[in-house]
């Protein structure tokens, strides 16, 4: 299998000024032209870096354990960055090993 393979368009035919997606995933290999009004509704939007955290923070709270495994942190600095939130420092008082919210959203 090349670049160019069986029913993909040929790449040389894309206007250009159009972005190109190309999702590998697993065994398969998609490459979708995205027009630029259908950016941000495509279904695989990448997080841009700086907006990584606010987004998970807004999706699921951290807890310390939760960041401590997920980073490889010292438990030290999860206590911290849970303690300094003031939504996750409210839930559970810090109380426990694992103090601040369930990361699955449940109290």
């Amino acid at each position: 299998m090349g670049a160019l393979q069986p029913g993909l368009p040929n790449p040389a035919v894309i206007p250009e000024g159009w972005s190109l997606l190309i999702i590998d995933l697993k065994d398969c290999f998609f490459a979708i032209a995205l027009h630029d009004q259908d950016k941000q509704r495509f279904a695989f939007t990448l997080l841009a870096i700086n907006r990584e955290g606010p987004k998970a923070h807004a999706n699921f709270h951290q807890n310390t354990w939760g960041l401590h495994q997920a980073y490889n942190l010292p438990m030290e600095e999860p206590r911290a960055i849970v303690k300094a939130c003031p939504t996750c420092s409210h839930h559970n008082q810090g109380v426990g090993l694992r103090s601040g919210v369930n990361p699955r959203g449940l109290r």
